[in-house]
Parts: C-alpha cells; structure tokens; sequence
C-alpha cells in the first residue's frame, strides 16, 4: 500500500488548478464560478465541498479534460477511488494529460490493492515528458517495491578489451600444454528485455556473452540464456515465476545446457527491500562431458538499502548440484560440490555522470564425505573482490572499467590459485 501521495500530489499540480483558475477569474463576471470556487475550497482542504463544485462544473462542461482531472482529485481524496478511476481513465486520450492521467490512476489502483496495475500506470506516468511526474511516480514505485523503469523493450550492449593472468584457475606452477595461463581477451555482452502486451506483467528476457581468447581458443567460451516470466503482487510482495534454458559452449563444443525454473519475490522492508529466489534446473551435456549431466538447485537471499550515501546489497548465495565424481589417485575431483557464502557490494554516485562499485564474497566449496575408495575430497574457500567504475559519456552509452581479483584456497594443490582479471569496455543501453 501506497503511504499518503496527497501532499505531493497538491504540490504538483496546484500550477493546475490555479491556472484554470486565474484563466477563469479573468473573465468579467461578478461572482466566482463553480470550478474557482472548487479550487479554493480545495487548497482550504474543504474536499467534500470542492467535490460539490466541481461536479457542478462538469454538469457545465462535460469535456473539460481540466474539470474532470480536478474532480477525480477530489473524489480521490474522499476515498471515492472508483468514481476517480472513471475521471482519470476519461482525460487518458487528452493533450498533455496522459502521464498526470497515468500517475493518479496508479495511486488509485494501489488503494484498491490492485498492485499490479498500478506498478504498470505508475511505470506508463515514469515514462512520460514531465520531470516532476517522473519523480513522484518512481517515489511511489518505489514505496511498492517495483523496479522504476517503464514496461517497454530494454537493451544493454558492452564490447571491451582485457587481460586474464590465470585463465585455466589453476595453480601457477601447473604446466598445460598449448594453454598459456596469460591472455589478452575480448568480451562481449548483450541482454534485452521485451514485455509482453498481455494483461499481468509477462515478459522475455535474453543474455547472450562471448569470451574470445587471444593466444589459443581452448578455453573460449560462449552462454545463450532465455527466459519467460510472469510477474504479480499479492499483498505486499512482488513475485514472479519464470521458465528458463541456458546453453554454454567451450572451444565452441556444446558443453551444457540446462533447462529450469526460477521463483523470485521481492517486498519492502522499512526502507529497504528484501529479495528472495531459488533456481531449480537440469543439467545435461555433450557426450564428451557427460559427467556434467544431473540437477543443479540454486537460492540467493540478499536486502537492498541506502545507508551512508551508499547502495548496498548484502546476501547469501547457495548452490548444490547432483553430477558425476571421479576419483584419480588419491583425490575426488567431483564436479558437483555444495557452494555457499555470503556475498556484499556497495555502489556510490561519485558525480552526476560517474559511479562507482565494489564487491566482496566468500564461497566455500564442499564435495560429499562419504568415499567407499578412502580418497581425499577437494575442498575449496574462494575470496573474490571486485571494483567497476562508470563514465556515463552520453545518454545511452558510457565507458566501464573493471577489475576482478580472486584467492581459491584449495586442499588439492593444483587448484590452489590466485587470479587476476582487468578490462576496459564501452557500454550501450537503449
């Protein structure tokens, strides 16, 4: 539920009502007419009066977009959200009116509990020409715990170069034939996000990522991923529910693919927000990697909130996979360990075109303890830290620099590392 937008809402548009006014009051008549007088007892807070003349106003002009805009704000105030709903729909088609139309029909909506369509007026209003509206309809987005961005098709597209000094993850001192651990790189990222005009919130996302080596191509590697979502808010919660595939190639060989579902929800927690989601799958690969094949499940719990001029996202990341194991020598090396830990990033707008991110998490690595054979498991912690800084050049597209620093502590020796990855890329978003 929406808190009070009534104080907002009279600040954006007493320029409004007072311009129907003064235009009125121009003319020379002796006594105020219905819609001046609607318009005092209005900033005098006389709602049930205004209501009274504006009804009387609309009796006289029936397609005045201006009378029937005032008296839905005053039906709103009353807590008539029906009777104002009909008003605001009818001013939608009107010059200049659609995004004012927009935003009151979204503070309807969510006083009716109808969540969902007022996250789709609200996001329409956020859209439009006026700053002031856009504001006010991200404000109260954002009291709903919705994303701020309208429901139109989004693209991101990134292109950058560099430098990988342990691309095979391994220990240094590991020799791999024909596989320099030191390389120059080339990515390239693109997502897009189309929602669906159907009624509900649905939509279909695709991200598609390209790593080009520069001394070899055997460990190139490529990812398509592809969703569908439907997305709703019962009560205070947003969820949604999405069908999802991912194909990952290497050394453009099909390694894996994965076809799954993922449940998210989102609600406001005081001033932040809590976000809860679990990624159910099944895995299966090429025939050279058919150890790879099984279930994989994934959760994430993570609270988004401000706090000293910073973004932060604190959470926890799980992952446990049922795939093949191997034993060689002395040791297992499965390919489906039970990975969690915790997980914290911070982000701050340094300047109006420039901001900045850092992250840090922890993951620990554990295999099963069971082992007929007597072999070791491999155990792995890895620390990884991370910071990105943005140029926001014009008003699509900017400049990223990025660095990514990663410690794997590992009992099996080979996998005991250290890497370090740095790059310099131009970022497009439409």
């Amino acid at each position: 539920m929406l808190q009070n937008q009534t104080a907002p809402l009279a600040a954006a548009l007493l320029a409004l009502l007072l311009g129907a006014s003064c235009a009125l009051a121009q003319t020379p008549t002796p006594a105020p007419t219905p819609m001046e007088q609607g318009v005092a007892a209005y900033r005098k807070g006389d709602f049930a009066a205004a209501l009274a003349h504006f009804t009387q106003a609309a009796a006289d002009a029936p397609e005045d977009a201006s009378v029937r805009f005032n008296l839905g704000l005053s039906q709103y105030r009353l807590g008539q959200y029906q009777a104002a709903r009909k008003n605001f729909l009818a001013i939608r088609a009107a010059p200049d009116m659609n995004a004012i139309a927009e935003y009151h029909l979204g503070l309807v909506a969510a006083r009716l509990g109808q969540n969902d369509r007022a996250a789709r007026h609200l996001r329409a209003a956020a859209a439009g020409d006026s700053r002031r509206l856009r504001d006010l309809a991200r404000a109260a987005l954002a009291q709903l715990g919705e994303r701020p961005e309208a429901r139109v098709p989004t693209a991101y597209l990134m292109g950058g170069l560099g430098f990988d000094d342990n691309r095979n993850r391994v220990a240094k001192s590991v020799d791999l034939q024909g596989q320099d651990p030191e390389s120059a790189y080339v990515d390239l990222v693109g997502q897009g996000l189309y929602p669906l005009s159907w009624e509900g919130e649905y939509d279909l996302r695709a991200t598609a990522f390209h790593r080009n080596y520069e001394t070899d191509d055997e460990l190139d590697q490529s990812s398509l991923q592809l969703g569908f979502r439907r997305s709703w808010r019962p009560g205070a919660w947003r969820l949604s529910v999405s069908a999802e595939t991912e194909s990952i190639l290497l050394r453009d060989s099909n390694l894996v693919q994965s076809v799954g579902l993922g449940f998210e929800g989102v609600r406001r927690v005081g001033n932040s927000s809590l976000r809860l989601r679990y990624q159910p799958a099944h895995v299966y690969a090429d025939n050279s990697f058919d150890y790879l094949d099984g279930s994989r499940q994934r959760a994430l719990a993570m609270q988004e909130f401000t706090l000293a001029g910073l973004q932060w996202r604190v959470g926890y990341e799980l992952e446990q996979s049922a795939q093949g194991d191997g034993v060689e020598a002395d040791v297992v090396y499965g390919q489906a360990p039970l990975r969690h830990g915790p997980f914290v990033r911070a982000g701050k707008t340094l300047t109006p075109r420039i901001t900045s991110d850092l992250s840090a998490s922890v993951r620990r690595s554990r295999y099963k303890d069971d082992d007929p054979l007597g072999a070791d498991r491999r155990r792995d912690d890895l620390l990884q830290l991370g910071a990105s800084l943005r140029f926001q050049a014009g008003r699509n597209w900017g400049l990223l620099l990025d660095y990514r620093f990663s410690d794997n502590r590992s009992n099996v020796d080979d996998y005991d590392h250290d890497r370090h990855t740095v790059m310099a890329g131009i970022e497009w978003r439409y």
